[in-house]
């Protein structure tokens, strides 16, 4: 267990309400409650907001208190961000003045609270780590952009760059980001996102709805937030591509479905409306875990579209279920999908390159079942839990930390956390 006093600076809000209890949602207070495992000491640095009593979403937190969180200004329009700025150093500066491991991420909207630590770290005395798992703020490899985001682009790669050199540890989510930001392997960990819990993972990827028969026509599920950087376009110009190929020369085609929130859901959900429900249909939201794990075994494959370097967490979900991912091909993906193994790859962007692909594998369903059983052997113990019990034994490796010793306070707070999850 690591003892020193660690504080984690971050852009998701926590809700607290009049009473001083803290909630958020689930799957960010079980990332906080694993944090606990294996930190002693341990205090947040993040945006809070007022608890909505309608929200139902939130899940309360209560391994947290005033004592150890420290409540940045919310930003929301970009005339909040120009007020909280100072404020909100201030605060940063507060939160590092007594802390020990400082732990920050290289995303979060308008920009990363790394940025603060980084001008910090001239006159405070403390070891940083920083995690990369999201480029929000570069420009996809493909397509024009406005003046603004490509601006953003370069300001952003930099600053971020100088935040991985100036810091003592660096986990990345994919080796992309390594070559990016830092160029070496120096007191760096390529940690992949996993989100599944151990008893997510099927023992066996048969499922009655998908049993190949010879006559099954496969189908895909394309899983996303349904913004633009994720591929939604290209998902949706490849589906109408297929549907004039079969209009015209009878080429195969797969069923397609969306599921998904965000800006486009209902762009998502009219082009399902305005088309056969046997080629594509959308569908509303599932909760994620059981609810989302049994919805994706109703099909053979998931589309991966992301038009960025990050690494999709659902891959790992998909391959917990024994489906193979249909992917576009960055950095993110090239690391985690073997080509004909565990998935397919098609030009990111390119939505002639992913309607060809559909239509080759349109009536593959019995190899994508194959592929299934590849992808679900290669998660092995890729689980949530498992990827902070990996990071913390690399901390611990590459930096100076005290390692208590196990014994009476170790189990006190193993049990502490049991009750919190």
């Amino acid at each position: 267990m690591i003892i020193e006093f660690y504080t984690l600076f971050g852009r998701i809000p926590l809700y607290r309400d009049q009473c001083g209890h803290y909630a958020t949602y689930p799957r960010w207070k079980k990332d906080i409650v694993l944090h606990l495992r294996y930190i002693a000491d341990f205090r947040i640095c993040c945006p809070v907001k007022q608890v909505n009593e309608h929200d139902a979403a939130l899940s309360p937190v209560s391994g947290l208190s005033d004592r150890n969180v420290v409540a940045l200004r919310p930003d929301g329009g970009w005339g909040s961000v120009v007020r909280n700025l100072v404020p909100n150093a201030f605060r940063v500066r507060r939160a590092l003045s007594d802390t020990q491991i400082a732990h920050s991420d290289g995303a979060g909207w308008a920009f990363p609270v790394s940025y603060y630590i980084l001008i910090m770290r001239l006159f405070l005395k403390f070891q940083w780590i920083i995690v990369v798992e999201s480029s929000f703020f570069r420009k996809p490899a493909h397509g024009s952009v406005k003046l603004r985001r490509h601006i953003s682009h370069y300001v952003h790669t930099f600053l971020l760059r100088q935040c991985v050199q100036a810091a003592d540890a660096r986990i990345f989510t994919n080796r992309a980001y390594q070559e990016l930001f830092l160029g070496h392997d120096k007191a760096s960990l390529i940690a992949p996102a996993v989100w599944i819990d151990q008893d997510n993972i099927v023992s066996d990827p048969v499922h009655e709805a998908r049993k190949p028969d010879g006559r099954h026509r496969a189908r895909f599920l394309f899983p996303s937030r349904l913004i633009p950087d994720k591929g939604v376009q290209t998902v949706l110009d490849a589906i109408h591509l297929l549907e004039k190929r079969h209009t015209e020369d009878g080429t195969p085609v797969p069923q397609v479905d969306i599921i998904g929130e965000g800006p486009l859901a209902g762009h998502c959900r009219q082009f399902a409306a305005n088309h056969s429900s046997e080629l594509v249909r959308f569908h509303e939201p599932v909760s994620y875990g059981a609810p989302f794990f049994a919805f994706l075994q109703d099909y053979d494959a998931i589309i991966v579209a992301n038009l960025q370097d990050e690494q999709p967490r659902i891959i790992y979900d998909a391959f917990s279920q024994g489906l193979p991912c249909l992917s576009s091909e960055t950095g993110g993906t090239h690391d985690l999908i073997t080509s004909g193994e565990t998935g397919f790859f098609f030009k990111a962007g390119d939505a002639t390159s992913l309607a060809d692909r559909l239509s080759e594998l349109a009536d593959a369903a019995e190899r994508l079942h194959q592929m299934g059983h590849t992808a679900l052997s290669q998660i092995g113990t890729s689980t949530h839990e498992n990827m902070h019990r990996e990071r913390e034994v690399f901390l611990k490796e590459v930096m100076s930390l005290a390692s208590q010793t196990p014994g009476r306070q170790d189990d006190d707070v193993r049990a502490q956390v049991e009750v919190l999850l």
